[in-house]
Parts: structure tokens; sequence; C-alpha cells
């Protein structure tokens, strides 16, 4: 359920795409400390983020402000501080942008290369590990989920999979699961573990979330 914050976020950017010369400003709570956060048109193109608390910039920040969809204020790795995620629209998939507070510098530092795991949800079998989702073709029917943690403030993906679920064409295209183990941050050098079925295991359209959540949640041990 969104925030009213988010809601009225929502109604900002809807308006951005009508007229430029928008700005945003609000206050919002971690762990007791109060932050002022503010969104301002630098151009037709670009936004200047920042957030500050007690006179002190803990965020600046020059954002892409076409497509901005929503901005959030998580919990993303339940460290009891609010978090920044940005997202923005896409043809298929949107696109998210990651602010993690650090408590000890008192900054948001952005996480790079965070737009490559689109809708991550936080594994509660292991904390330190996330696992994302997103779309590959064929109505959906075909899609990705990758296993990862972040480590100094940068993503390390440990893990892949590949369903391609499509149903045209089967024969030469076969419905399979595919899963990956990757080594050293780099998916290109993935370790095929295990070849999976498709139908076995998702008869039905749905069935693909409780596949993913429950596949790395009994077997991340696999891959960390």
């Amino acid at each position: 359920m969104r925030t009213i914050l988010t809601i009225l976020i929502l109604i900002w950017l809807t308006n951005l795409t009508i007229a430029q010369d928008h700005s945003f400003d609000t206050t919002f709570k971690s762990n007791k400390q109060a932050f002022h956060f503010s969104v301002k048109d630098l151009d037709s193109n670009f936004a200047l983020l920042t957030a500050t608390y007690a006179s002190r910039v803990a965020l600046r920040d020059t954002i892409d402000s076409r497509g901005l969809a929503s901005i959030d204020f998580p919990d993303f790795n339940n460290d009891a501080y609010a978090d920044i995620l940005i997202s923005y629209l896409g043809n298929n998939n949107p696109t998210y942008f990651l602010y993690l507070f650090d408590p000890i510098t008192k900054h948001f530092r952005s996480i790079d290369g965070y737009m490559k795991y689109p809708d991550a949800i936080q594994l509660k079998a292991n904390s330190k590990l996330y696992y994302s989702y997103y779309r590959a073709g064929c109505a959906d029917l075909n899609w990705v989920s990758d296993l990862f943690k972040i480590i100094n403030f940068k993503i390390v993906q440990v893990g892949h999979i590949y369903g391609q679920g499509c149903n045209f064409e089967v024969k030469q295209n076969p419905q399979v699961i595919e899963i990956y183990k990757v080594t050293n941050n780099d998916e290109r050098k993935g370790k095929l573990i295990s070849k999976l079925p498709y139908l076995k295991y998702i008869a039905h359209f749905d069935d693909k979330w409780d596949f993913i959540k429950n596949y790395w949640t009994k077997n991340y041990q696999k891959f960390d």
C-alpha cells in the first residue's frame, strides 16, 4: 500500500510531464532523525535530488527527470534506517535506483548497478541476500531472477535463473528453467548447475512467483 507521501510525489511527477519548473519538498524520519528531502528541476531533462539533516548534506545528486514514476523511502536492508528508492517507467520493466543510508558517514550512498535488478526482495532465510525479477519476453512467459548481495555498497551477483515458459514453437524452443551459479560477479562466466522442466514446476502463469521465492529460499547456500 502506497503511503500518502508517495501519492503526493506521484501527483508531482505527473504534473512534471505537463510543465517544468516544479519542485518537491518533504520531511521524513529515519531512526528518529529527521531528514529534509527535495527534488528540484535543473532543466527539462534533469533534476537535483537533495537530502539534509541538521543543516548537513546527506545526499546531493543529479537524476534524470524523464520517466520518473515514484520515490519511496523503504528500509530496504532492514537496518532500521530509511533508504531512498527511485523508480522510472519503461517499455518492459521498471527501472530502479537505490540509495542506502550509511549510518557511519550519515550519507545516502548510491548502489551502482542496482538498475539491473528490478523488484528486488530481501531473502528471509538470509537477510544478506536479495532476489530480483524482470520480464524477458513472450508476454512475460520468459523471465529472469537474479540472486545477489550488497557488499560495501556494491552489488555482487551470485545466482541467475532463466525461465523460458513461452508456449510458442516449443519443439524448437523447449520450455525450461536454467539455473546458474555466478562467480566473480560475472554472469557471462555463470556455471549451469540445474536444468528443470518448466511445466513440472510452473504449471500456471502465477506459479512462477512461488517457484522463485521457494527456490532461492531452499537453495541459497549453493550460491552464497
